[in-house]
This record gives structure tokens, sequence and C-alpha cells, in this order.
């Protein structure tokens, strides 16, 4: 098949450059060329000599032969078509009355920043004695270490730029190798030179909201106490122990058939798919390699931090969380898996709190006030198609400053001459 393809290219390629040839030529600098879509429905060719004509078919003939080469050996070469790598733009806000927006470029979902993370190690598991209610119970923890030199803020990023606001973090200084020097590492490493950081061995950028944003400068130390206390909920990342290929039984906790009385059916994979689709659905539980991936735990409670540690032989930070934590414990002088922790996502936090509100419940009296809503019996609106109401309102103002054209404003609690008993807006929100 690779000769088929080959021979196939060289066909499209030779008709393209026929194409080419005959259809488009290059104008003299004084020529000017109508616009499409007034006069004619195709744009008009400058009026040149035969003889320009032949010369430039002439000079791109070397050029096609080349063109033709590389395409037969493109062609012949690959066996499935790439994919266009072209993101497509996407409109959000109407920049004149008649431009209507699709649904499908208004819909959104919201980003939730981490905030602030640092790098740790894993070092051991042990167990805590807690006591509640009168009652002494073992709690299962994880103790994670951060090495002498710590976090360091290597790099900043921001929306103008780069498209978000972003803090990079860096850990664990070494000593570069040689073969380091050179590659993607090297670029590295020349951008942490740049910025006057010393080489470290893990860099990862975390998404932090605005307000904290500024609160950090390069080259700053990051201790655990900055911006966690025990108490809190954090999110750790890190790699699964590798387990190998492993069956279904292990992989997946499946059921074993019954080990006596002569059942040939011990630790085998039972039905795989029906007889009707005739083929293996996805997703299907069935034996393959185990662990070795990417693995997250959510809402780990800190036990106990301790952190500027002056002793030596000692890490310089002590983190204990409830529960276990990916990736393996120190047992080799090289220390345990590498993790990376940051304060647990949380909706709650304020930043999603509305104040247009369109439908509350109020005291009914004389001297009562029906824009003072009774507490928790009222409803706010919190989206519209996906996006924050806020956000699309201050975009429109950017185009529009007075409104967008053919609106009337009285009713959008969001302009300042809106009529507040029309607009229900209560004014202590």
């Amino acid at each position: 098949m690779s000769w088929l393809r080959g021979a196939l290219g060289v066909s499209c390629a030779v008709v393209a450059v026929q194409v080419y040839n005959s259809c488009f030529v290059q104008a003299p600098v004084s020529t000017s060329l109508p616009r499409v879509g007034l006069g004619e429905r195709q744009p008009r060719l400058a009026n040149l000599s035969s003889t320009s004509v032949g010369a430039g078919r002439s000079a791109s003939a070397g050029w096609s032969v080349l063109a033709l080469a590389g395409v037969a050996a493109l062609a012949g070469a690959t066996s499935r078509k790439a994919k266009s790598s072209v993101p497509r733009k996407s409109s959000l806000i109407a920049t004149r009355p008649d431009q209507a927006i699709p649904w499908w470029e208004r819909m959104s979902r919201p980003v939730i920043e981490p905030g602030i993370g640092i790098w740790a190690e894993k070092l051991n598991m042990t167990t805590i004695f807690e006591e509640e209610d009168g009652n002494v119970k073992t709690v299962p923890a994880t103790i994670l270490v951060v090495k002498r030199g710590g976090n360091m803020v290597t790099d900043k990023r921001w929306p103008e730029k780069h498209g978000h606001y972003s803090v990079q973090v860096g850990y664990e200084r070494y000593t570069p190798e040689e073969r380091e020097k050179k590659g993607k590492r090297a670029l590295l490493l020349n951008k942490l030179a740049r910025n006057e950081c010393p080489p470290l061995r893990k860099l990862k950028d975390f998404r932090i909201r605005p307000q904290d944003w500024e609160k950090w400068e390069v080259g700053q130390k990051i201790w655990p106490s900055d911006f966690l206390k025990e108490g809190d909920l954090i999110d750790v990342h890190g790699w699964c122990k590798g387990k190998g290929f492993a069956g279904r039984i292990k992989r997946w906790g499946g059921k074993r058939g019954p080990m006596t009385h002569g059942s040939k059916h011990h630790r085998r994979e039972g039905s795989i798919g029906a007889a009707l689709p005739k083929r293996v659905l996805p997703k299907r539980h069935r034996a393959g390699w185990m662990g070795a991936c990417k693995k997250t735990v959510h809402n780990s409670t800190i036990l106990k931090i301790m952190d500027r540690i002056d002793e030596e032989n000692m890490p310089e930070s002590v983190i204990v969380v409830r529960g276990s934590v990916p990736g393996y414990t120190a047992h080799w002088e090289s220390g345990g898996s590498y993790v990376w922790l940051h304060k647990a996502k949380n909706r709650h936090d304020g930043r999603f709190k509305r104040d247009p509100v369109w439908l509350w419940f109020y005291n009914k009296g004389e001297d009562v006030d029906p824009l003072v809503p009774i507490p928790e019996k009222a409803w706010t609106w919190k989206t519209m198609w996906g996006r924050d109401i806020r956000w699309i309102t201050h975009e429109v103002k950017k185009y529009w400053p007075d409104g967008f054209p053919g609106y009337d404003h009285i009713m959008d609690p969001f302009y300042d001459d809106c009529d507040p008993h029309i607009a229900l807006k209560a004014p202590d929100w």
C-alpha cells in the first residue's frame, strides 16, 4: 500500500502544480486587483505578456520537481492523515448589533484555581491515635517531608503574555550532568539562570488568583505554614507504584470462582460480551498494566505541620496528612516519591457569589421594605450560558459603554441608571 499512496500523492501534486501555474501568477507592483465580491464574482488577473508567464512557469519547474519528490516521500512514509493543529477562534461578545453568537461558543466551564502549592517527598506511613467522644481510634497517616533548600518561586505568568495567572515553583537543588546541558533540559536550566535561580530538579506551575499572584516574587522561598495550617483540606498529586501486568481480579477487584469440588473456573475471566455485537465493548475491565500512572488524592486533612526545623540530619519541614498518598516510601538512599500538593479546590469560597436577585420572599407589613428578603429565601443568578454574568457585562461594556443598542437597561441590575425596584436588585448584597 505504500507504493499506491506514493502514486496517488504524485498525481495529486502534478494536478496541483498545473492548476497553480495556470491560474495564479505574480502581479506587477503597479497592478491593482479589485476586491472580491463587488463587481465580479471572481477577481481579475493582471494582464501579463506570454513571455513573463512562460518565464514564471520555467522558473517554477525546478521547484515543482522538488515538491513532487517531497510529497511522494511523505505520502509513502505516513499511513494516517495528520490532524489539524489550528485552533478554532471563538467570538464571545457581539461587537455589532447584527452579530449573533452561537450557543457552542457561549458555553464554558469555570476554572477553579488551586492556588499556590509546594513539592514534597513521601517518607513513610504511620498510625496516629485520636480521641473522639471519649473513645480512642487509630488513624492511618502519611509523613511528607521537604528537604533542605525547600521550595522557591522560579517564574511568574500573567494573562497579557501567557493567558493566565500562575506561579512556577521549583524544588531540590542539584548539579546538572553533562547530558542535561543539551536539549530541552538545557532550555529550562538557562531560564532558571536568567531568573537568578539555581538548577532545580522539579518544576511545577500553579494557577492562582490575581490577588494572590501579587504576593509572590521570583526567588522567594515558600514555607508550608505560609498558606497551610492544621485541619486544612489539601489535594496531593503523585505517581502510583508500578505493579506490572496484573489480572482482572487484582487490577479491578473482580470475584473468583469456587476453588473446590471440581470447579475449573478459579481465577479466570468470565464472559466478556454478548453474541449480538460480535465484539468486545470498550472500557471493559480486563487484564492489563497496573499502576505507574498519575493519581490524585482529594480532600486529605492535614494533621500536623512542622517547618523551619533547624537540626542536623533532619528535613526543614514535615507535613503529616490523613490517609495514604500515591508513590513509594523512602526505602532507598534516593528517598521517596515526589508529590505536589495545594489547597483543595472549593467552589464555595465566595467567588461565585452573585448579587442580582430574580426571586425572593419578604414579610408583609406597612413599614416593611419589599426589597429586603427573608434570610435564605432568595434565588440569585449564577451564570448565563455557562459563563459568569459579571464577566459578560464587563466585556459588553468594552464595546458598548452605554449598553447594547436597542435595549432598555432600566431592568438591568449591572447598570447604574437602573431602577432597583424594577431591576430586582437588593441594595445590601
